[in-house]
Formats: structure tokens, sequence, C-alpha cells
């Protein structure tokens, strides 16, 4: 694994289609990193950066209210380095990117899969035999590149290869099959995505200011 960060081309493509699959603004550049308005209830802006640099550290100085995330292609030590008092670490994630295609396997008994593209977005499904969401993952391509996003299995439908299946799919959708394929996964995704051959190019750290 690389502490060194992430391409900026490459995190701003990731961004970009990020961005269209949840229906956000485009990355802008700023303060080294890219910031995307996100304006939900839970978080105002976000600003990515593929590497520590003196910008981050500015930024973080001029702001004093929580719902803005400071993200960091870096280990979470490096992040907390350079951060002001007030500031809290979030869960660590991971930026990976595969490196070829999923193995090959079967949907488990009783399950069966749905997808459809719109515009860019490829969405697939997974439904129960008594037709209850039990998985469901997007993907989008843009500048370049692949990313998968919100693939998620639900509890009661865990460890039956959902995920692996669901990956598959969205695998076999591309137009592009040239194009790099990569996510940001939590500790259990990346235990799922290293099985299908995936690596990770960087830890992707995470901190907002405490809630008075």
């Amino acid at each position: 694994m690389s502490n060194q960060g992430v391409d900026p081309l490459i995190l701003n493509a990731w961004l970009s289609a990020r961005s269209i699959v949840r229906g956000l603004p485009s990355p802008v550049p700023e303060y080294g990193g890219f910031r995307v308005d996100t304006k939900s209830d839970a978080e105002v802006a976000r600003w990515v950066f593929p590497r520590i640099g003196s910008g981050l550290e500015q930024l973080a100085r001029s702001i004093s209210e929580p719902r803005f995330l400071l993200k960091l292609c870096g280990a979470a030590d490096e992040l907390r380095a350079v951060l002001p008092m007030g500031w809290e670490l979030h869960t660590p994630s991971y930026f990976m990117q595969a490196t070829g295609k999923p193995p090959a396997r079967r949907l488990a008994d009783g399950y069966r899969i749905e997808a459809k593209r719109v515009g860019m977005v490829f969405e697939a499904r997974i439904f129960s035999e008594i037709g209850a969401l039990a998985a469901s993952g997007y993907a989008a391509e843009t500048r370049g590149v692949v990313i998968y996003d919100r693939i998620v299995t639900e509890p009661e439908h865990r460890r039956k290869g959902l995920g692996h299946a669901l990956m598959l799919t969205l695998h076999d959708a591309r137009q592009h099959p040239s194009s790099p394929e990569l996510l940001v996964a939590t500790e259990d995704g990346r235990a799922l995505y290293s099985a299908l051959g995936w690596e990770t190019i960087s830890p992707y750290s995470t901190a907002s200011i405490v809630t008075p």
C-alpha cells in the first residue's frame, strides 16, 4: 500500500463520476484538492485531497463549523497532524483499484438480479425469492474511469456471495474495458474487494469538526 497519495487526475476523475452517480455538482479544484458542494442535511461540502499539502492545513484553520468534511488520500495520522484542535477523525476507508475481472460465481439459489442503465449510470439490484431487496450497487463511466458506488448487501443476506455477483454484473456492463476501475471501501468492504482481486492504492481518511 502506498502512502504517497493518489494521482490528482485519477482522484478528480473518480470524484466526477461519483458526483454523476449521486446527482451532485462536479468537483471544483480548490486549496490543492477538490471541493464538492454536497448540501445535504448531514454535510454542506467536502474537500478531497490527493495528498498532504499546505492548502489542506490552511483550509482546516478557516473552518469553524461542523458539516464540512476534509478527506485525504493518506493515513489518518497524516491528516490528524495538520488539523487544529476540535477536529475528529472518522472511521478509515481505502481507495482501491481493480486488477482484473472478478472470478465467475453463480448467483445463490432463490435470488434474481436486475440491472438497468440511465445515461452514464448503471444500477444492479438483487432480490430474494419473496421480492425483498437483498443487495444493490451503482457504477458510472466518465473521464476515462469506471467507478463503483454504494455497494450494499443487507445484513440478513450476507455471506451468500451476493456482493460478488453484484460486482461482476457491474463490471460486465462497462463500455470501455481498458478504463481503470475505482472505488472507496470500508474496512469490511476492503476484505470483499481484495478477495475479488482489487488492490489498495491509498488509505482514505476523513475528519470533521466535532458538533458542540
